[in-house]
């Protein structure tokens, strides 16, 4: 693998994600770069153990390669390995999604064969910090030096409950206002995303003259667990919520009852937006639909792959008639609880060196999701970054405004396919608000009267 120097560093692209990164920090090793600030946890005898414990000298890491990740994934962990001599580590595909890795680490925990670094998604790893299956982190922290308060606050205290940490924010999101900027400007229209859903509205019809009859302003996402998490925006924005962090439902409150009425007349009603029957990225690249909201993760790609046909815009998701509401979301990396203290030593190490501030950028430069440090938002990789494609400057800024999820969607097994299968109902058959949510409620409250509270007290 070639050495590079950072300014060549800070011109790869993503179709080139497989060369060295190491060298991009070349004289300032980023894992002693990394050591220098203590991490605020206090010591604790367990934490003095870790600090006298010797990693093994493999890691075994499983991922679902998230938005196309696995060669930048790859790239990140040769420059582990060189930073590290002797230590290898073993990337494994444990699934093509989220909930694929999540059913394959609850197989692993039975059989106990499981990895030392575990990918978990915003609605998976609370089951597995519920049920112990994965380490409270504090101890490793405070052994390893991590630099806890340079980490997104928001995206850190994610992971928080019972007073521990749980995982370390890693492949991390928030939905974006995706825009097709050429059809934008032969509308008439003002280059920006909407400051509002009631502004998108009266853009609508100028954006539906020029696309013709069968091609729609807005794609809403499909799914029974993605368009739960895109809905967050249109539910906060109408002063509603799923639930309290304490579990509370609120789905049959006037707001959350409002709030699946607007998406539903967005279909049936208003008929500016359809429910796409693919991937909403794909719908908007071969110019299905004008706008669509999706994913920071997938910028890089999208980008990519719209080069050519048309020019992509990035805005602030719209503002509902009460409130901004952007959630996070994505994922982390996690620690088993049932391997060794040395496995857990090995894994800490491999995790503070992947969300190092020049790693979490380079892995935001190559396919999309957020910096998760606060020192890499305004850094010189980043800063490149924005110079060359400013649409990523927009996840960033919408940063301030982001929003933990609600705990129906995050904490309770299954919430978010509840939730989802709810919306679809609204938008795929047409189905009153109030009988949608009141199913899901009715659902929800088992699982949190039989799976959540007596785990949790």
């Amino acid at each position: 693998m070639n050495e590079i120097t950072r300014r060549n560093f800070l011109k790869t692209t993503a179709g080139a994600a497989t060369l060295a990164v190491g060298a991009a920090i070349a004289g300032k090793g980023t894992a002693e770069a990394a050591t220098k600030t203590a991490g605020k946890t206090p010591v604790s005898a367990k934490s003095k153990k870790y600090a006298k414990t010797k990693p093994v000298d493999e890691v075994v890491y499983w991922s679902s390669h998230p938005a196309k990740s696995k060669p930048v994934e790859e790239a990140m962990i040769a420059e582990f390995e060189k930073t590290y001599p002797g230590t290898k580590v073993r990337l494994e595909t444990a699934g093509a999604n989220y909930a694929e890795i999540a059913q394959k680490f609850n197989a692993g925990l039975a059989a106990r064969d499981v990895p030392d670094v575990v990918m978990l998604s915003d609605v998976w790893w609370f089951k597995f910090a519920i049920a112990k299956a994965i380490e409270p982190l504090a101890d490793l922290f405070s052994a390893l030096k991590v630099d806890t308060a340079d980490y997104q606050d928001t995206l850190m205290n994610d992971y928080v409950f019972g007073g521990n940490q749980w995982a370390v924010p890693f492949a991390r999101s928030t939905p974006l206002f995706y825009y097709n900027k050429t059809l934008w400007k032969s509308a008439g229209l003002a280059d920006r995303g909407p400051e509002s859903w009631a502004e998108f509205e009266t853009w609508a019809p100028k954006l539906q003259e020029k696309l013709g009859d069968g091609k729609f302003p807005f794609a809403i996402v499909k799914g029974d667990s993605f368009v739960a998490w895109t809905f967050q925006n249109i539910l906060w924005g109408n002063g509603g919520q799923y639930s309290t962090k304490d579990f509370k439902l609120t789905l049959d409150t006037p707001e959350a009852i409002a709030a699946g009425q607007f998406i539903r007349d967005q279909v049936y009603t208003k008929k500016y937006a359809y429910v796409t029957s693919k991937s909403e990225t794909d719908d908007f690249l071969s110019g299905q639909c004008a706008s669509i909201v999706s994913s920071t993760g997938g910028l890089a790609g999208v980008l990519a792959s719209a080069k050519g046909k048309f020019e992509v815009g990035t805005a602030f998701l719209p503002k509902g008639p009460k409130a901004f509401g952007c959630p996070t979301g994505g994922a982390g990396l996690a620690i088993p609880a049932q391997i060794s203290d040395e496995r857990k030593v090995a894994a800490m190490r491999f995790i503070k060196f992947m969300t190092t501030p020049d790693y979490t950028a380079y892995y935001s430069r190559n396919v999309g999701y957020m910096p998760v440090r606060k020192s890499a938002v305004e850094g010189s990789i980043m800063q490149a970054v924005y110079a060359e494609k400013p649409q990523f400057r927009t996840a960033v800024d919408q940063l301030a405004k982001i929003r933990s999820q609600d705990s129906a969607r995050v904490w309770v097994p299954g919430g978010d396919s509840i939730l989802g299968k709810a919306l679809e109902a609204m938008t795929l058959n047409n189905t009153d608000p109030k009988a949608a949510w009141a199913t899901a409620a009715t659902q929800l409250q088992q699982i949190i009267d039989t799976e959540v509270l007596p785990r949790i007290g």
